[in-house]
């Protein structure tokens, strides 16, 4: 087991460029499959996006990876996928598994597709229901979660399909990536409560680079059958403002000149990370795709809604806990379903340190009553559940303590194994051993 150490740091200072997104690199790894020949510029590295690139292989496309990742040419099966083997594991990722299923429909036998981990804990009943209702055969272990048993005919039905809107965005994003080579329309019917819908704008805009037509309804999708996956460029990976968001938020802690490049105006639901530090009293200036911010600032507390950016609560309610006021983030029941049950993993922590997070699970909704003391001692996290968000934020709060140990921080490189790395060069006093 892993361990990250972080001790007060006096001043932040430095640029780094944000890592490329992981939302997007699945994304494009998985629409240039479904076709005949795709190029991907400036790809993420991490557990997750290698599983990826593991898994898709072992549905029939030949994926090459440059050896420092800065490039992946893919040859995909053009909507036929023909795995190499009955048994496909998809590691950890949740977005990974959700993917997979409808396109595993598309190939002809039985599959058993696995995860491990946290996986295992992760229900994926609206996944298991849109199918169903498209005509799979697909059975699920207990609780709908991993292993689910697919007997593939080699298609799926179009037609209407409801999803319940407030479980994942990801099974939409998975139906979007299919449909077009269906037989018949498809219209996935959702409703206006959709949680994290700015993931299908990234699913959305990546299927455009592929010219995939995509026709948003007042309730959901409509995807036209028949077309074809053609990209006629190559698919460049901008940064990721979901890893960017830790960067940025520890910057507003010490006395700090930190830039963070590759950050665009792109669909990243977690671009309002930008949005809400203003509003919590933090500066940024943005020239081009570079922000820069000089702390410390004196923060206060906001209430903000979390529908569409989950991703964020971690580090929002971190950051909550050094401001002045109430910080209150509503519509997260969401979290429950993630890595770890995030509506208490990073409550529960916090509260040992000497703050008050009340968390509302009904509701789905995180309070920061009181925030830190202003002196932190050494404090050792433990039971972090492998989950590399809370890990992520967790480390944060070293930055202004005596000592913070972090046991599990191997966990980290499923979205951002280079966080440590970037957190040095900004001169944080950091070490994993």
């Amino acid at each position: 087991m892993k361990e990250l150490i972080i001790k007060r740091t006096g001043k932040l200072r430095g640029t780094v460029d944000a890592p490329p997104s992981k939302s997007y690199t699945h994304r494009a790894i998985i629409i240039g499959s479904m076709g005949g020949f795709a190029r991907i510029l400036n790809p993420l590295k991490s557990d997750d996006t290698e599983n990826t690139v593991k898994a898709w292989k072992s549905l029939g496309a030949k994926i090459q990876v440059s050896k420092n990742w800065k490039e992946i040419t893919v040859r995909g099966f053009r909507g036929k996928p023909r795995p190499k083997s009955r048994l496909i594991n998809v590691g950890e990722s949740g977005t990974l598994l959700r993917f997979i299923l409808p396109v595993a429909c598309l190939a002809k036998g039985t599959f058993i597709i696995n995860g491990k981990g946290t996986l295992r804990n992760r229900p994926s009943r609206s996944a298991v229901s849109a199918l169903k209702q498209m005509g799979a055969d697909i059975s699920a272990g207990k609780g709908c979660r991993v292993p689910f048993r697919i007997r593939a005919t080699g298609t799926l039905n179009g037609g209407n399909v409801n999803i319940d809107p407030r479980e994942t965005s990801q099974t939409v994003s998975a139906l979007l990536i299919t449909a077009p080579v269906l037989s018949k329309e498809t219209r996935i019917i959702t409703g206006k409560d959709l949680v994290s819908k700015p993931y299908v704008d990234i699913t959305v805009d990546a299927l455009k680079w592929a010219g995939i037509k995509i026709r948003e309804t007042k309730d959901g999708y409509a995807i036209k059958p028949g077309q074809k996956f053609r990209p006629k460029s190559p698919f460049r990976v901008p940064g990721d403002y979901s890893s960017a968001a830790f960067l940025l938020a520890a910057a507003c802690l010490v006395r700090s000149d930190v830039t963070v490049r590759n950050l665009y105006n792109d669909r990243q639901g977690d671009r309002k990370i930008v949005e809400i530090l203003g509003k919590m009293g933090a500066r940024t200036k943005r020239k081009g795709s570079a922000l820069s911010i000089k702390g410390p600032f004196k923060l206060k507390g906001i209430s903000v809604d979390c529908k569409a950016t989950p991703d964020l609560v971690p580090v929002l309610t971190v950051l909550g806990c050094f401001a002045e006021g109430k910080m209150n983030i509503t519509n997260v029941k969401h979290l429950a379903l993630k890595e770890s049950n995030r509506l208490f993993s990073v409550a529960g922590q916090l509260n040992k340190l000497g703050a008050c997070v009340r968390v509302d699970a009904e509701k789905g909704s995180v309070e920061v009553k009181r925030p830190l003391p202003e002196k932190i001692g050494s404090y050792v996290f433990c039971g972090i559940q492998a989950d590399h968000r809370v890990a992520m934020a967790l480390s944060l709060i070293g930055l202004r303590a005596e000592k913070i140990v972090i046991r599990g921080s191997e966990s980290i490189s499923k979205s951002y194994p280079g966080f440590v790395r970037d957190m040095r060069a900004l001169s944080a006093r950091i070490i994993e051993r």
